[in-house]
């Protein structure tokens, strides 16, 4: 057994020497090392610019449509459960608006529509999915109520700005 540990120790020897004899004449470049100075400290990477391709332009469902634009309305009030319950908590002063008033607040546009109310902003659309109505009250604000298969929720708002 011994033979054989040493007939490999041998083979292993013989092939780092033609190993290091090869490296050492092989391609005639040295390895250099070179340093530069710097005076900034290590630190970690910093963000690139993008490219964009115009910008993004949102438009899809949105149940808290008018929630999302604070500088045209202010969500005042939020209500979820049944709908007889939900119904309760409407002021007695909301009035239903037609099918096709448009109400302005800001520089925010709200049309609406056969049991959806549509928010524009500038390039952005959002749609409150049916079966949404929109209620004027008394003292210029609005209340959103809304049935879908989860339940219902009213929202009342009152415009920015007062």
């Amino acid at each position: 057994m011994l033979r054989f540990y040493l007939i490999a120790t041998a083979i292993v020897l013989v092939a780092g020497v033609v190993i290091a004899a090869l490296y050492r004449g092989g391609s005639g470049r040295d390895l250099r090392v070179a340093s530069v100075q710097t005076t900034a400290s290590p630190s970690p990477p910093r963000r690139q610019e993008t490219t964009s391709h115009g910008p993004i332009v949102p438009t899809g469902d949105a149940p808290w449509a008018m929630s999302a634009v604070p500088e045209c309305f202010r969500q005042r009030r939020e209500v979820h459960g049944p709908s007889a319950y939900v119904r309760a908590a409407l002021p007695a002063s909301a009035r239903p608006l037609a099918a096709g008033t448009v109400v302005t607040a800001g520089d925010c546009t709200v049309t609406v529509g056969a049991g959806t109310v549509l928010v524009r902003r500038a390039d952005e659309t959002l749609r409150v999915p049916p079966q949404s109505t929109l209620y004027a009250l008394a003292g210029g604000g609005y209340a959103l109520f809304r049935r879908d298969a989860q339940g219902t929720t009213l929202r009342v708002y009152e415009r920015s700005g007062r």
